[in-house]
């Protein structure tokens, strides 16, 4: 008799004589359904892309665990020799790089112009690493000089300098005056412009030789950050477990994953937010479901009657109206994920859409995921099922005789 229940439903789903206005409600509940699985799948990858963008910035970074003084320490500087450095790279062969780094808010200045910015001293080495972003420099080698620096494009253009030109570098931090304490300044000349592709990072830092640094402010041979870099980005956090054993309670030690915890909590938040609302459409769009079968089941009360008659249970009936709410739905959410996966397929293919310059991508990026397509065929069928369960139980529990009765 299941068979017979399938039948039937997909029978009074393709009748001709199903007056027109049915059949307009059953054309926009498939219609309704496509449009929110579209929507859904469409911006699902859009905020999957950006995730799995701003990871790929992050595994593209200057470091990948970051180790500081703890907060309990006197002072946030400390010294970090090369037998240690060394012995930081010997943890695991996952460890790539391991860089001492003296780092200072700063303000920097040309002529009128004023900028705050992050000041970062660094090794020859990474300087050297670092040379390969420059996109202006002074005629020569591309190096940092002991009077030099480097600094963001977005941050040239704010102070209007280029490669050549001197700036002034204002430290917070005080020195001793012949009268009272005044604020550390000294000139560098700009050797090189960068561009990291960030515009944040652009706009707010400046790269100089650490010992420069550390002279300025006073620190000789200190530094207040030790920046590591991995090989396996994902595998980052055994590598920081390894550092953070080995350096003692003296230092804090995150990965990238901690050090950006807040941020990807609030990626996370946002696609459950969009995720509820989103279904929605679907939970309205079912609406149109409950009412096309319930007209179906008026309509329908005297087949519905003999059926029951000729011995058809209850289950039997309810089974006929629900194999039609779940046609309804399967072709709504077939519909839908072909037409979300060819609308994100286009737009990863042809990016017609810009972002403004506060994005680190200058187009949308957009990543398929098929677990979220997945979850999301699975949430429209529910849905629908739900919304036909209620008018399938109401032709169930008709009374044989008040169906033929009331015809």
């Amino acid at each position: 008799m299941n068979d017979v229940s399938t039948f039937i439903g997909l029978r009074y789903l393709r009748s001709k004589k199903s007056n027109a206005f049915l059949s307009l409600i059953t054309f926009l509940s498939v219609a309704g359904i496509a449009l929110g699985v579209a929507t859904l799948i469409v911006t699902l990858s859009v905020m999957d892309g950006f995730e799995s963008a701003l990871k790929s910035r992050l595994a593209q970074g200057e470091y990948h665990i970051l180790a500081t003084a703890a907060p309990a320490q006197p002072e946030a500087y400390f010294e970090f020799n090369s037998d240690q450095v060394n012995r930081v790279y010997g943890l695991s062969s996952d460890i790539q790089a391991v860089n001492p780094v003296l780092s200072t808010e700063a303000i920097l200045r040309s002529g009128k112009r004023v900028a705050g910015m992050t000041m970062r001293g660094v090794s020859e080495s990474q300087a050297n690493l670092l040379s390969k972003s420059l996109v202006e420099a002074v005629d020569g080698p591309r190096v940092l000089s002991a009077q030099g620096l480097w600094l963001g494009r977005e941050l040239a253009y704010q102070l209007s300098v280029f490669p050549g030109d001197k700036v002034q570098v204002i430290s917070p931090t005080e020195t001793e005056g012949p009268m009272e304490s005044l604020p550390r300044v000294r000139v560098f000349q700009v050797d090189g412009i960068f561009s990291s592709g960030i515009p944040e990072k652009d706009l707010h830092t400046v790269y100089v030789p650490i010992a420069s640094v550390q002279e300025f402010l006073g620190r000789p041979g200190k530094v207040n950050r030790l920046e590591i870099t991995v090989k396996n980005f994902d595998e980052s956090e055994l590598s920081g477990n390894l550092v953070r054993q080995d350096l003692g309670p003296a230092y804090m030690v995150k990965d990238w994953n901690q050090l950006n915890a807040h941020l990807f909590a609030s990626l996370k938040l946002e696609r459950i937010t969009m995720f509820v609302i989103l279904s929605m459409i679907v939970l309205v769009a079912s609406f149109n479901i409950v009412t096309s079968l319930r007209m179906t089941v008026a309509e329908k009360r005297k087949e519905i009657a003999i059926l029951q008659a000729m011995g058809a249970s209850q289950a039997q009936i309810g089974r006929i109206f629900l194999v039609q709410g779940a046609v309804i739905g399967n072709l709504g959410t077939v519909i839908g994920i072909a037409a979300g996966l060819g609308i994100s397929l286009f737009l990863r293919k042809y990016p017609l859409v810009e972002l403004p310059d506060i994005f680190f991508d200058r187009t949308l990026p957009v990543k398929i995921s098929p677990v979220f397509v997945t979850l999301v065929a699975i949430t429209a069928f529910c849905i629908v099922l739900l919304a036909a369960y209620f008018p399938a139980r109401s032709a169930a529990a008709q009374a044989p005789l008040e169906g033929i009765r009331n015809v």
